[in-house]
């Protein structure tokens, strides 16, 4: 039914906010995501700016409940029911979209009441804010109420005490980008 499809649409989102915290708490982890935090300036192609390692060994834990959520849209197409792919479609478009606005400087802050389920793009400004009172906060995509559920939401009165962007001292800003995304990262888990 559309209950069992709108739950496995929650824990993809779950679990895009629990891949993206763990990328930051358990340090094997964010010696490869911290590339995407290097960046100074908030552009779209801070998105892009990750390593090929990053994905693979998240992507590998949480692969059989995508496959699951892709099994359940197959099912319910076969069936002739549409409205899961239609939710999806919608939710994937919202999640791009936060993706490429929250890591561009188009400031876009979704009004009340859309907010209490939204993550506002601009929110994740303060993800990547070099103010340590801003650590560890808004790891969410689509959704904010992973974030509050945890207890890592911050809410837009925030974005103006973000004083710059990155992360200080980043290695992957020492060198060449091509090295650092192609080999920095195998050293820094060697080193690990």
């Amino acid at each position: 039914s559309l209950i069992i499809f709108l739950i496995s649409v929650l824990t993809i989102d779950l679990l895009a906010y629990v891949k993206h915290r763990l990328s930051h708490e358990i340090p094997f982890f964010w010696d490869l995501h911290e590339l995407h935090h290097s960046p100074t300036e908030m552009t779209i192609l801070s998105e892009e700016r990750k390593t090929p390692f990053e994905n693979i060994f998240l992507s590998i834990i949480f692969l059989p409940f995508e496959i699951f959520h892709f099994l359940l849209i197959a099912f319910y197409l076969k069936e002739g029911f549409v409205l899961p792919l239609i939710i999806y479609i919608l939710f994937s478009t919202l999640q791009q979209i936060s993706t490429m606005v929250g890591h561009s400087s188009f400031k876009l802050v979704y009004p009340k009441p859309f907010n209490y389920i939204l993550m506002s793009p601009s929110l994740h400004w303060i993800h990547h804010s070099t103010n340590p009172k801003h650590f560890n906060s808004n790891y969410g995509g689509v959704l904010s109420i992973w974030d509050r559920v945890f207890n890592t939401y911050l809410d837009e009165t925030h974005i103006v005490k973000i004083e710059s962007f990155g992360f200080k001292n980043s290695e992957y800003n020492k060198y060449h980008p091509l090295y650092s995304i192609a080999f920095l990262p195998i050293k820094k888990m060697k080193k690990r």
